[in-house]
């Protein structure tokens, strides 16, 4: 997520003395960026996550939050679920035991198992049952935790906004071809807000008269091919406009 890479830009890519910074948007930064959603999509404590996230006061002030090293994970047990589990419930009719949460489970099992892990936190209680229908498979777009984690984003964005404008560099978006519909115009919308210029590799590679999947692997990440593709996406962008790059590269 955008707010994980803050500390990379910071560390590695400012000593690089860039003119031009890409973040690069996939279809989980939003859940990155969003302590709560990464405890329920990845399985870490959102209390102890290994990364920085974003956090806010109860006078709704968003700040970042730093990495805990001794991040853990949920403490799912069927102990800690029992009784209370319509998820373990089920899978208890469906097999005649009780099976160790998360071995060897579908996502979508794990995922509605953190959930009920995390709805009997009072701290979670009532924003969780606010957004999702526990033991359904109802979508995290447009809940109020994806709200925030959008809110999140924006925060993340202008902050990168200022270090990049900082150092003198531009700021583009390139959005994978793994987001689509109502997520990519939330991204797009959130770009234009800034006037960050939106490079959009799915665009790109239809434009070719080939399929976005052709160039991911089956979890959604690059091949060689899609590493080419980007490159060429974001070149395309900056033969438009060269003055990005600097007057004695244009």
């Amino acid at each position: 997520g955008q707010i994980n890479q803050l500390p990379f830009y910071d560390a590695y890519a400012r000593r690089l003395r860039p003119k031009l910074v890409v973040l690069v948007f996939v279809r989980n930064d939003f859940e990155d960026n969003h302590r709560l959603l990464a405890g329920i999509m990845k399985g870490w404590d959102p209390d102890s996550v290994p990364y920085v996230v974003a956090d806010k006061s109860a006078a709704g002030a968003i700040t970042l939050r730093p990495p805990d090293p001794a991040w853990r994970l949920l403490p799912i047990s069927s102990g800690s679920l029992e009784g209370g589990s319509r998820v373990l419930r089920w899978l208890r009719r469906k097999t005649g035991r009780v099976p160790v949460p998360g071995a060897g489970l579908p996502f979508d099992l794990q995922k509605r198992l953190r959930i009920e892990l995390l709805a009997q936190d009072p701290r979670y209680q009532s924003v969780i049952k606010a957004s999702l229908s526990i033991g359904s498979k109802s979508s995290l777009v447009g809940s109020p935790l994806f709200e925030e984690a959008i809110e999140f984003t924006a925060f993340a964005l202008d902050k990168f906004q200022r270090r990049v404008a900082a150092d003198g560099a531009s700021l583009y978006l390139l959005i994978t071809s793994t987001i689509g519909g109502p997520l990519r115009v939330v991204v797009e919308e959130l770009a234009e807000a800034r006037g960050i210029p939106v490079v959009s590799l799915r665009d790109y590679i239809v434009r070719q008269g080939r399929k976005p999947w052709e160039g991911t692997y089956s979890d959604g990440h690059w091949t060689p091919t899609g590493h080419q593709w980007a490159a060429e996406a974001v070149l395309e962008r900056l033969r438009q406009r060269p003055e990005v790059c600097g007057a004695n590269r244009a």
